[in-house]
């Protein structure tokens, strides 16, 4: 072994050098040496004592580390250890040393395997009954230490509150400490921590051999990072050497490890474990903790706030049937032979507008949602929304309480100033002429798109087109900007007479710009229209046909700039805490059938674009029947920063409008409406008008912590395929487990 293996060993045992240099090659020669027989020429030496077994390789390994190591390490000469307390450090230096070594040596299971294969066989014989009967004894003795520990007296807060009137009190704690250190003879330093909601909460703790026995030190200082601990201690204070101010501080008198930790584990600062290691990954990321305690601490503002304003909290259930509202479910198949299956919720809609109809005034809910999509950053199979529906109420009455709810949890979690003054709106027709997008960001309000009409020389007909100009912030370096540009049309190249055009307004692009196909008068005309200077980066898209969806491709396009304009420091960045809202309303009612989606199975060529309940705007009732493409719904999107946080609509609540919308606007089939026959019947028992919304719970708390992906304050998040890594979900099932279910398995 060359010499900076065995320093790395050494330093990573915390072993002296003289055990370290006595004990390797023997160690070597007696684990992966073959051992000799009388054919090669070795000679043996048999010893025979009556009623002695023959030392076991383990006992023999002990016996020869015992002989090589001091009795103490030279540090530690004002004290001894007992035989017993001994006989344990050596056991665990011996077992660390074996590892680790194997380690260094490279040596995978089969290469030991096979480095050891030659008497194994006899030494199984001799050792197998033994062997069974010790690992179990060790075990159900190892089992009776780790259950029967001592009761917290006292937790770190009550210490860090009152550690100046319980001076020299021996107290119990419950906890973790972080690696020890030596600090001289029979001394050792550690930080003693424990998990509570409020986050980790730290305490320096001290093991002196005068005041606890030399084992309660060696445990300390080889105790390995995460094992959970029952301690003993006094509680005494000592000044900061920081800020000269007197803190508590415990000397240890006893200490009971009560779990180990494999030592394969890696807990090095700043790790970042595989999905699999979920629970690694919130035990040590400051973030993950922070974004926990941050839902919880939300959700309880939530449900004060809603329950003052008179909510009532109602659990609906999560084993509900596949309805055609509008997104693909998951379904749960029963042991019935007639193929009954439960639908999992896509949202509590259904029987929220049920209980306005069972006498529930103001209803809310944090509901389990579950949608069969796509992943995104902002998506997940299951999902969390703050759920509200109010009886006798119109949109109004929804907006103007949320609004109140979500600037006291936006003051109060994420430090913002959000002004008493109502939220902006704006409709879904202004959103998407001027923004080219349903989920506008305000803060960057200026880069407005406009529709340019102007005559191209030549041509009978004028040409029209939309655009917007990127206005860099003053003292922006024009070799950034011009790099911009490049890397923005690299990532969006397009082709044929619709393609984006993006230029600098310098003083050559005044001259026109032939790459384009832009001459100086169109170049007049556009910078006319859009209010380009000097130096602004123009971009422009024609667009035909009427709006459709939640966003315009050149909506998609100054979206895109705008964010690599942001990251490259080019236009003024918003302050983290600069949270800008907004209400989109007057969305269409239907919107054209997209064959990727499942809608409501209607053959009128529409789908609800939000779901089937939502009411239609009163002014447009009379275009149901003629141009129902041309009715506005009362429904209503919060949008904050580019992010919908939530929406909600007044409902129909008359049965007779809500089977016509149905039966003769999407033309849904009979069978599927009979399965909402349900709500049909409660809408008809005296439902009062009523309206609601939900908000993206997991959005919510993703803003508030600053992340953009839902995962990151979701403690057991789906990854991009559905997956949880944590547990392996979705697992395969059997045949056996399908046939009773009545489904088979089918082959592609």
């Amino acid at each position: 072994m060359n010499k900076a293996a065995s320093v790395c060993l050494r330093c990573r045992l915390g072993l002296p050098r003289p055990l370290l240099a006595r004990t390797f090659p023997a160690i070597l020669r007696r684990r992966y040496a073959t051992p000799h027989s009388a054919d090669d020429g070795a000679t043996t030496t048999t010893t025979s004592t009556t009623n002695t077994k023959p030392k076991t390789e383990g006992q023999q390994f002990l016996t020869q580390l015992k002989t090589a190591r001091p009795r103490v390490r030279e540090e530690e000469e004002e004290y001894e250890l007992t035989e017993e307390e001994e006989r344990a450090m050596e056991e665990r230096d011996a077992a660390q040393v074996l590892q680790t070594y194997e380690e260094l040596l490279g040596l995978g299971k089969g290469e030991k395997e096979s480095a050891t294969e030659s008497g194994s066989e006899t030494k199984a014989a001799e050792e197998s009954a033994e062997a069974a009967e010790d690992k179990e004894g060790d075990l159900f003795s190892r089992m009776q230490e780790r259950f029967n520990y001592p009761a917290a007296t006292h937790t770190v807060a009550d210490i860090q509150r009152d550690f100046a009137s319980m001076q020299g009190q021996l107290i119990v704690l419950h906890g973790y400490f972080n690696k020890a250190r030596r600090a001289g003879s029979g001394l050792a330093f550690a930080e003693f921590y424990t998990h509570s909601r409020d986050g980790r909460q730290f305490l320096p703790a001290m093991a002196r051999a005068e005041d606890c026995s030399p084992a309660v030190v060696a445990s300390l200082l080889s105790l390995p990072p995460f094992a959970p601990v029952a301690i003993r201690a006094t509680v005494s204070r000592r000044a900061s050497k920081r800020t000269g101010e007197q803190e508590p501080h415990l000397r240890l008198d006893a200490l009971h490890v009560l779990n180990s930790v494999h030592r394969s584990l890696v807990h090095a600062r700043d790790t970042v474990y595989p999905a699999a290691q979920r629970h690694l990954q919130l035990r040590t990321d400051g973030k993950l903790g922070y974004a926990m305690r941050l839902r919880a601490k939300v959700a309880s503002k939530c449900r004060a706030l809603l329950e003052d304003a008179g909510f009532l909290e109602v659990d609906t259930p999560l084993l509900f049937k596949s309805t055609p509202e509008g997104a693909r479910e998951f379904l749960v198949p029963t042991r019935r032979r007639d193929g009954a299956a439960y639908a999992l919720p896509q949202s509590p809609q259904q029987y929220k507008q049920m209980l306005m109809a069972s006498g529930v005034a103001r209803y809310y809910q944090l509901a389990r949602c579950f949608r069969d999509e796509d992943g995104r950053a902002d998506r997940q199979p299951e999902f969390t929304q703050l759920d509200l529906e109010m009886g006798f109420a119109r949109g109004a009455d929804v907006m103007a309480l949320v609004e109140r709810l979500v600037r006291t949890v936006f003051n109060d979690a994420a430090g913002a100033r959000l002004p008493d003054a109502p939220f902006a709106r704006k409709t879904w027709l202004e959103c998407m002429r001027k923004f080219g997008s349903d989920k506008p960001d305000l803060r960057f309000g200026d880069f407005l798109i406009h529709r340019i009409t102007y005559r191209r020389a030549g041509r009978d007909k004028p040409t029209t087109t939309e655009g917007f100009v990127l206005r860099p912030k003053a003292g922006a370096d024009p070799a950034a900007v011009a790099a911009l540009l490049a890397g923005f049309l690299a990532e969006h190249a397009e082709s044929g007479s619709d393609a984006v055009k993006a230029y600098i307004a310098d003083e050559s692009a005044a001259h026109g710009v032939p790459a384009l196909d832009l001459t100086a008068a169109d170049i007049d005309a556009v910078h006319e229209a859009l209010g380009a200077t000097l130096g602004d980066i123009v971009v422009l898209k024609p667009r035909r046909g009427p709006y459709v969806g939640g966003s315009t491709r050149l909506g998609q396009l100054r979206t895109a700039l705008i964010s690599r304009a942001v990251v490259a420091e080019l236009i003024h960045t918003p302050p983290p805490t600069r949270f800008t809202f907004l209400w989109v309303t007057d969305f269409p009612l239907f919107t054209p059938s997209v064959a990727s989606e499942p809608g409501q199975a209607g053959t009128a060529g529409l789908q609800s674009t939000h779901h089937p309940f939502t009411a239609p705007h009163p002014d447009d009732l009379h275009l149901l029947s003629t141009s129902p493409a041309a009715v506005r719904a009362e429904h209503y999107d919060l949008v904050v920063n580019g992010v919908e946080l939530g929406g909600g609509s007044r409902r129909i609540h008359d049965p007779a409008l809500q089977r016509y919308v149905l039966e003769s606007v999407l033309r849904v089939p009979p069978a599927r409406v009979r399965e909402f026959e349900h709500l049909l019947a409660a809408l008809g028992s005296g439902c009062p008008p009523h309206a609601g919304l939900a908000l993206g719970f997991d959005r919510m708390i993703a803003l508030l912590a600053g992340t953009e992906s839902v995962r990151d304050v979701i403690a057991f998040p789906k990854n991009s395929k559905g997956a949880d890594p944590a547990v392996g979900s979705p697992s395969v099932v059997g045949d056996e487990a399908l046939g009773e279910y009545g489904l088979k398995r089918v082959k592609e």
